[in-house]
Order: C-alpha cells, then sequence, then structure tokens
C-alpha cells in the first residue's frame, strides 16, 4: 500500500511539472531586435557600471555596436545614482548599519518604437558596520557595491525581454 502511494504521488508531481519549461537565470534569450545589436548611450564606458552592463548584455548574447546606425536598438543610460546612507546606530549613537542602493533609468528605443520606452530598476542592501574591522567593512563595501551593479543590468536584461 505504501508503494502505491509513492508511485501516485510521484505521478501527481511529475504531471505538476508540466507546462511552461523551466529556464536558469539569465537563459531566456532577448527578442531578434536586441540580439542585433544594441548601441549604449549616456554611460562612461570607463565606468564601472557600464563595464557591468557590457559583460551583461554579452552574456545574454548581445553584439553592442559602435555605431548606433549599425545597431537595432538604442539604450540610453538617463540616470544611474549610486548611494549610501545610514540606516541604523547603537545604542551610544554610532552608526552599526548603512544601507547602498543604485537607481537606474533608462530607455530603450527599437524602430517599433522610434520615441521610445522609459524604464527604470532600483537595488538596494544593507551593511551591517563594525568599527573593529575597518578594512574588511570597506572590502565588504566593494562587494556590495559590484553586486548591485550586476543586480541592476540584471533588472535590465528582464525590462530589456519585456519590450517587444
Amino acid at each position: 500500500m505504501k508503494i502505491l502511494l509513492f508511485f501516485l504521488g510521484l505521478v501527481i508531481l511529475l504531471a505538476g511539472c508540466g507546462g511552461e519549461p523551466f529556464h536558469l537565470r539569465n537563459s531566456k534569450p532577448l527578442n531578434d531586435l536586441m540580439r542585433q545589436g544594441i548601441y549604449l548611450h549616456g554611460v562612461d564606458p570607463r565606468s564601472d557600471f557600464a563595464i557591468a552592463l557590457r559583460e551583461g548584455l554579452e552574456d545574454a548574447g548581445v553584439s553592442i555596436k559602435q555605431d548606433e546606425k549599425a545597431a537595432a536598438t538604442t539604450l540610453s543610460i538617463i540616470s544611474f545614482k549610486e548611494n549610501r546612507s545610514v540606516s541604523g546606530y547603537s545604542s551610544t549613537r554610532q552608526v552599526r548599519e548603512f544601507s547602498h542602493s543604485v537607481s537606474v533609468n533608462f530607455r530603450v528605443k527599437t524602430p517599433a518604437t522610434p520615441e521610445g520606452v522609459e524604464r527604470s530598476v532600483n537595488t538596494e542592501r544593507s551593511q551591517v558596520y563594525d568599527g573593529q574591522y575597518v578594512l574588511g567593512t570597506a572590502e565588504e563595501e566593494n562587494v556590495i557595491k559590484e553586486e548591485l551593479r550586476r543586480e541592476a543590468v540584471r533588472l535590465m536584461l528582464l525590462r530589456l525581454q519585456a519590450i517587444k
């Protein structure tokens, strides 16, 4: 009887796995216009965010064009803001927690939408501060900023996938 219930449960579980196929993160392809090439505008090519953006786009299979006319899509970064603020104090009024955030506003122009579509992404993360480990805290802050930039790029790619 236990074996019969086990197999019945297994069959029900397998039946529930049908439908929409499972995709790993970043494995869902961009549409054809995005894969034909994107021209980046409004971002300093040597900045940390621009490097993360180029890497994210290339990992998604996009070729980045140097000429706007050669690209099917134009991605304009309207604003990029990295912010750090104090979000927690100890009982002796010493800083104990920081909040880091990254905000990106961007516009996507395609032949179907010549006026462009504006979107924005925001990411945020907290950092616990310990005054005894100042060097480790500074390194942790750099890692958090890098992760926030990559997360913002990942969210931008999701917004790009939704644009037809």
